[in-house]
């Protein structure tokens, strides 16, 4: 009996240590997995986009979705076509700088984070309709409103590189077990102040 509860409760230990374990397991995928195989169409897409880049070269600060009590800064990201990765942190969310900075014009002002509670995790808790703010350097604010939610490959970029029309917000983190998706959550373009 006193090595059948022996057993168990070291079974138990072991289980534990386990999920413990797998964040750490989980991170470590989430963070080698974060490439993109796009480099020779990124000019491409700065190029089809002067309008609305000549209207507004100031980056995003913030993002903020007040329903779910989100406020997450926002820094500049880089795509290094060496090691064909981005910029990434656990603490902040950052705008790809290969993006349409936010405007009244036309383009996809890309801001992307970790699927962290601190940073885009709670995204997962949103809905179509919910309401979104950008804070830019130039002291605006843009207002959006989701209108889709989708999962894609990370080496399927033709959502950002093909996007042409009326302004829009796309926020993406990861999804999936082992975050082999990249979860977009898209917001149509309401207003400036």
């Amino acid at each position: 009996m006193r090595l059948r509860f022996k057993l168990t409760v070291g079974i138990l230990f072991i289980l534990a240590g386990g999920l413990l374990g797998s964040n750490y397991i989980i991170d470590y995928i989430r963070e080698s997995n974060v490439s993109i195989t796009a480099a020779p169409q990124i000019a491409a897409l700065k190029a089809d986009n002067k309008a609305a880049e000549a209207q507004s070269t100031a980056y995003p600060t913030n993002v903020t979705i007040p329903s779910i009590n989100l406020s997450v800064d926002v820094a500049p990201g880089y795509y290094d076509t060496k090691t064909q990765t981005w910029t990434l942190n656990d603490s902040d969310a950052f705008f790809a700088t290969i993006s349409i900075p936010p405007n009244t014009i036309s383009g996809n002002t890309y801001i992307y984070g970790h699927n962290r509670g601190n940073v885009f995790n709670p995204l997962n808790k949103t809905a179509i309709g919910t309401i979104a703010t950008v804070k830019t350097t130039d002291n605006k604010t843009y207002t959006y409103k989701m209108s889709a939610i989708h999962d894609v490959s990370p080496n399927d970029p033709s959502w950002l590189l093909n996007y042409r029309g009326a302004p829009i917000l796309t926020l993406q983190t990861c999804a999936g077990f082992f975050d082999q998706y990249r979860r977009l959550f898209i917001f149509d373009f309401v207003s400036e102040a």
